[in-house]
C-alpha cells in the first residue's frame, strides 16, 4: 500500500468531522462514519448516523433522519422533506410560504414526528441519485435502486425501482437465508479504514 494512503486518510477523515462540524449540534454519528466531497446535512430537529455509514459526493440531507449501521449511500442521493414548505396558504407566494428553516418558524404539520423524518434501517444501500421523501420507512437490509423516488415505505430486504419507487425484486430468496445474513452479521466484525478497502476488517460470523 503506498505511503500516501496515510495522508489521503488523514484528510478524508477530517473532511468528515468538518462537515460534522458544519452541519451543526442536530447532527450525531457513529464511529467509522465516512462523508465524501460536497454532503450538505441538515436537519431541524436529528440527523443521526449509525456506525459503519458510507455517505458519498453531493449527497444532500435535509432534513430530519434516523439511518442504521452500515448503509450504503451512493453519490447524489437527497433525502428532504415533503413538508418543507406550506404550499397551502392563501395569498401568499410560493417563495415566501412558511418553510422549515433555520430562521422561520416551521408549520405545525413538519412537528408530527411520523411524517417528520426518514427512518433507514441497518444494511441499506441507496443507489444513485435516489431520492427519499420525508414520512418514509426503509427496511433493514432493501436497496433502492438508481433515480428512484421513494415516497412510501420499503419493506426489509426488497429491491425497489422507479418514480414512484415499487418493489421489482427480493435481494434474498427465503427467510432462511436472511436469518443466516443477519446472524452472521450479528456475530462478525466490520470496520472501515479510511485508507481503503484494503485495510477494512470484514469478518462475518461463523
Amino acid at each position: 500500500m503506498s505511503l500516501m494512503s496515510y495522508p489521503k486518510a488523514v484528510l478524508r477523515r477530517l473532511r468528515t468531522r468538518w462537515t460534522l462540524w458544519r452541519a451543526g449540534p442536530t447532527v450525531s454519528a457513529g464511529r467509522d462514519l465516512h462523508l465524501s466531497a460536497r454532503c450538505r446535512l441538515w436537519a431541524p430537529e436529528r440527523l443521526a448516523f449509525g456506525n459503519g455509514v458510507y455517505v458519498g459526493k453531493d449527497v444532500h440531507i435535509e432534513c430530519n433522519a434516523e439511518i442504521g449501521d452500515h448503509v450504503l449511500i451512493a453519490n447524489r442521493v437527497a433525502l428532504v422533506g415533503r413538508q418543507d414548505h406550506d404550499f397551502r396558504v392563501c395569498g401568499v407566494p410560493m417563495r415566501f410560504t412558511p418553510q422549515i428553516s433555520p430562521t422561520m418558524a416551521a408549520m405545525p404539520a413538519s412537528l408530527d414526528p411520523e411524517t417528520n423524518v426518514v427512518r433507514v434501517g441497518d444494511d441499506v444501500w441507496l443507489g444513485f441519485g435516489c431520492i427519499v421523501l420525508t414520512g418514509v420507512k426503509i427496511g433493514r437490509g432493501a436497496i433502492i435502486a438508481a433515480g428512484a423516488v421513494v415516497a412510501a415505505d420499503v419493506a426489509p430486504y426488497d429491491i425497489v425501482a422507479g418514480n414512484p419507487a415499487r418493489p421489482i425484486s427480493r435481494r434474498f430468496e427465503n427467510a432462511e437465508v436472511i436469518a443466516e445474513h443477519e446472524r452472521r452479521i450479528r456475530l462478525g466484525e466490520f470496520r472501515l479504514s479510511e485508507r481503503g478497502d484494503g485495510h477494512w476488517i470484514v469478518r462475518p460470523g461463523a
